[in-house]
């Protein structure tokens, strides 16, 4: 099926949509304790539990068990880290077929396959790089703070972080499975253009 402009142009949209609100905007928002430390989070569902900040209240590989106060919080994460997977297997697999299209046409206008390759590896770059960035600055409202606590040093609970309270934050997986919807009606379009013009 070969696809008009302005259907690559909407489908192309909706990809770039649907990336970052896959890979780099927060999903959920997490609070909870570590030591003398009150921790919120805003991040991604493949970011981790303790993905920003945990590494400033000890060494950035140091590994501290995670744990949820009820078992209906760790459920959840999981189920929105599968949910991010497929919409991450998805909109990628979208972005690796535009830059198929792109590499296509650039041969067929002629540029050799070294330049296509070198082209195609910056675009790759690029994206990643720009998805890095947004997903550090899309976590800025991720906070901490030393909690006041009252208790002797020995009874503060230090072996692991807390998670106290997990909040789904709707708009970017809406986001994510809109671009997908929307990917699918643009190509629909396309196929019954290009049929029309067949015919």
């Amino acid at each position: 099926m070969r696809l008009n402009r302005q259907t690559l142009e909407l489908f192309s949209l909706a990809t770039a949509i649907g990336l970052v609100a896959t890979f780099a905007a927060p999903w959920v928002e997490l609070r909870g304790t570590f030591a003398a430390w009150r921790i919120v989070e805003w991040h991604t569902f493949w970011r981790g539990d303790s993905a920003f900040l945990l590494a400033q209240v000890v060494a950035a590989n140091f590994y501290i068990p995670i744990e949820y106060a009820t078992l209906e919080m760790a459920t959840t994460s999981r189920a929105l880290a599968w949910l991010g997977g497929a919409l991450g297997v998805w909109h990628a697999g979208a972005l690796g077929a535009l830059l198929v299209i792109g590499a296509t046409a650039r041969r067929r206008a002629g540029a050799s396959r070294a330049r296509v390759t070198l082209e195609i590896a910056a675009l790759s770059i690029g994206n990643l790089a720009l998805l890095l960035a947004l997903t550090g600055l899309l976590a800025l409202p991720s906070s901490l703070a030393p909690k006041v606590d009252f208790r002797p040093g020995a009874e503060i609970h230090t072996d692991s972080l807390i998670w106290s309270g997990l909040t789904i934050l709707p708009i970017a997986p809406a986001l994510a499975l809109i671009a997908v919807a929307a990917q699918i009606i643009t190509l629909r379009i396309g196929r019954t253009k290009s049929d029309s013009t067949v015919l």
